[in-house]
């Protein structure tokens, strides 16, 4: 069943005008005829199941009952490297299907993407776009936030009960993502560091190092930085969830 995100709240019984994208999608794309059903989301994350009514030119979404939501017990921050365009395009939209609640771009030394100011502003928008899409593909019922990019040093602010640091060369003497879930259960909020195809400088280590992050290991094996982040993701998101 399709799902969208609308703004506001929304009251059983109370029609939804849906915009004109998602009037584009429901009937050019899926070709959905009135009377047919899609679950619409609030800004509140509530969950609703919706039947679809033509009132003249406009498309509308009467709320039938509320559903059960789907929201993750702990808040995964994944800040990851920027690395280039459908291997970062997936990344996002495979993170946010396996439970990452916002994502952090980073720039670092070895990043191949190097991003101009004057095109952060559509990059955003076309990310968000991307996660939204992916978010209500899973029919998560929160939304995915992709920040504006940054580098290490600018992460001294960002707080989280947990932060680690997963990188190439950290198995030989760091713990296992597994351990460190087994040993701290209760956690509420993590970010994770993953780093770009050439991976962080021994100094960009330090940096993490110095701003509280812990290294950790997701296995013997060298992961794409995409690969590495989908495992990270889903390894938290599933462990803490059970």
């Amino acid at each position: 069943m399709q799902q969208y995100f609308v703004s506001g709240m929304i009251r059983l019984q109370e029609p939804v005008l849906l915009n004109d994208q998602q009037r584009h999608h429901i009937q050019t794309v899926l070709r959905m005829k009135e009377h047919q059903q899609i679950r619409m989301v609030d800004e509140s994350q509530r969950a609703f199941l919706c039947e679809l009514h033509q009132q003249g030119s406009d498309l509308c979404a009467i709320p039938i009952c509320m559903l059960e939501s789907v929201i993750h017990r702990v808040s995964i921050t994944l800040a990851l490297a920027l690395i280039k365009g459908e291997r970062w395009d997936y990344a996002l939209q495979k993170c946010s299907e396996l439970g990452v609640d916002s994502i952090q771009p980073l720039i670092t030394s070895r990043c191949v993407v190097k991003l101009k100011e004057a095109d952060q502003s559509k990059k955003l928008q076309r990310w968000n776009r991307i996660t939204m899409e992916a978010c209500e593909q899973c029919h998560r019922s929160d939304l995915v936030t992709v920040h504006k990019p940054c580098t290490i040093a600018q992460m001294v602010s960002m707080n989280a009960e947990a932060k680690l640091l997963a990188y190439e060369n950290a198995d030989a003497q760091s713990e296992s993502i597994v351990s460190f879930i087994n040993d701290h259960p209760h956690i509420q909020s993590i970010v994770i560091a993953i780093g770009p195809e050439g991976g962080f400088t021994k100094d960009e280590v330090m940096q993490f190092h110095e701003l509280d992050f812990r290294s950790i290991s997701l296995g013997r094996r060298i992961l794409r930085a995409e690969t590495a982040a989908m495992s990270a993701v889903n390894i938290l998101s599933l462990l803490y969830e059970n």
